[in-house]
């Protein structure tokens, strides 16, 4: 009976996996679905620059902050820390999230606390790392954003107001909380609203979302990052491939500085490593845990 109930539920993940892998090829691959692939781009550049500040702080330097900007590409300021390992992180980092994601979602059964713990550690990044700071508002922006959050806090904390009022209070407080936010940015908002956005959507899917809709979404986001990854090093290997004076400040220009040998070469060196990092863990998340419902499904 437990056997029986076990393999249901490894042909329904596996199923629910495949489904997720199907959105995730639709949108890599259609031209015109900005509207749903532009909020995917930023998550991705996040992870990828997220991704050279922490190689920074393991490799004892210092992660400054981080811009994801509105066409999709993105920028970490760091400090000392091993070069060799920081500017690869950035690419070879995104492959390893994915990767990661995948292999935490079907090989755990924890994918409730999964989904919350990267909420809040994306979340907790976008804030520390992403420039904010009270000293970027102006006398005038303190009053607004100080004014806003007193006033929900006086309606919500009224000791005859009714629910109607506490909720109008509560409404106002956020707004409050948004205000300053936005005025601390200091011109970076979007990465705020990117970092945010994201964690406060896995908290949410984590914490209310039954078990499907959260492991095709952890599916869905470890897929999308992971092909992701593989194609953007692979658009860097077709720019590096151009004439030095059309080619932009890239990682792999940078890492042809700092340790030498071709630019292009490094490039197909992530790309290789890309690849195998993500397919083993395709490997190992759905394929060899769920060999024999394949074979079954095959056979049908």
């Amino acid at each position: 009976m437990t056997e029986n109930y076990e393999h249901s539920n490894s042909q329904r993940d596996l199923l629910l996996a495949a489904g997720a892998f199907m959105i995730a090829l639709v949108l890599w691959q259609v031209q015109g679905l900005s509207f749903i692939t532009y909020p995917l781009r930023l998550f991705v550049t996040m992870i990828h620059e997220l991704g050279h500040g922490l190689a920074a702080i393991l490799t004892g330097g210092d992660f400054v902050k981080f811009e994801v900007m509105s066409r999709g590409a993105g920028v970490a300021y760091t400090r000392g820390g091993s070069r060799f390992i920081v500017i690869q992180a950035g690419y070879l980092g995104t492959a390893l999230f994915g990767a990661s994601l995948l292999l935490l979602t079907h090989r755990t059964s924890y994918r409730r606390q999964v989904a919350m713990g990267l909420g809040v550690l994306i979340g907790v990044l976008s804030v520390l790392y992403s420039g904010l700071s009270i000293a970027n508002l102006n006398v005038l922006e303190l009053i607004v954003a100080g004014a806003t959050l007193g006033g929900g806090a006086f309606l919500f904390l009224m000791r005859d107001a009714d629910e109607g009022r506490h909720l109008i209070g509560l409404i106002v407080m956020v707004l409050g909380a948004a205000l300053v936010l936005v005025f601390a940015t200091g011109g970076n908002t979007l990465t705020v609203a990117a970092g945010l956005g994201a964690a406060a959507l896995l908290i949410l899917v984590g914490w209310r979302a039954n078990r499907d809709v959260v492991l095709i979404m952890l599916t869905f986001l470890a897929l999308i990052t992971g092909l992701q990854a593989i194609t953007d090093v692979w658009i860097l290997l077709k720019i590096v491939s151009l004439p030095d004076s059309m080619v932009p400040m890239n990682d792999a220009s940078a890492m042809s500085q700092a340790v030498g040998g071709a630019a292009a070469v490094w490039a197909f060196v992530w790309i290789a490593l890309d690849i195998v990092i993500f397919g083993v863990a395709v490997y190992f998340a759905l394929v060899q845990p769920n060999r024999d419902s394949l074979l079954h499904l095959s056979s049908k």
